[in-house]
């Protein structure tokens, strides 16, 4: 799954919709998520993985994505597997440099959330 993933940040990458820093960045998050992780579904990391390289550049661009809607949010937060996503959400966002705006957290909760079910 490792190549598919890095494969994927290769060609985000390579036509240039990511910055270097962002592909290096989620090429770390990879291995830190399939460490963690390790029977994580391959279409869940490949969903999570896509939309951090895109929260990077966003975030590096200073462009906002449209707030995720409230009530799934709380649903989200009523999880069990929650405090755990918050937990690897801040461990991954602690990895890099870019400052990613409250929206993209959040979305990044969801999507741990998600495989982490």
């Amino acid at each position: 799954m490792q190549k598919e993933l890095y494969e994927r940040i290769g060609i985000l990458e390579k036509n240039e919709i990511i910055s270097v820093k962002v592909a290096d960045y989620a090429r770390k998050i990879v291995d830190y998520i399939l460490s963690r992780c390790p029977g994580v579904s391959q279409d869940k990391m490949e969903m999570f993985i896509t939309h951090l390289a895109m929260a990077g550049k966003r975030a590096e661009e200073r462009t906002e994505e449209n707030p995720i809607d409230e009530g799934i949010l709380e649903a989200v937060k009523m999880e069990a597997v929650f405090p755990e996503a918050v937990e690897i959400r801040d461990r991954i966002l602690s990895m890099t440099d870019i400052v990613f705006q409250e929206t993209e957290k959040d979305f990044l909760s969801v999507h741990l959330c998600n495989f982490l079910s």
